[in-house]
C-alpha cells in the first residue's frame, strides 16, 4: 500500500456537553488571545464544530432518522 503524502491530521473526540462548553470557552479564549496565529483557522473550525454539536444537544432536531 502506497502512503499518501498528505500531512493532514484528524481528531474526533466525544465528551459530555458540559465539557464541550468548557472546551469551547477555552478555544474562544485562545483564539481571542492571538497568541497562536498559526492555529487561528483550527480554532475557528473547533468553534464551529463545538458550537454546532452543543446546539444539537440543546435543541435536538425534530426531523431525521433519530426522530421516530
Amino acid at each position: 500500500m502506497e502512503r499518501d503524502n498528505d500531512d493532514t491530521v484528524y481528531c474526533d473526540i466525544q465528551m459530555p456537553v458540559a465539557q464541550g462548553r468548557e472546551l469551547l470557552e477555552l478555544v474562544n479564549a485562545l483564539r481571542e488571545s492571538k497568541a497562536h496565529p498559526s492555529l487561528d483557522r483550527v480554532f475557528e473550525h473547533m468553534q464551529d464544530e463545538l458550537g454546532t454539536s452543543i446546539d444539537i444537544v440543546d435543541n435536538p432536531p425534530t426531523w431525521g432518522p433519530w426522530c421516530e
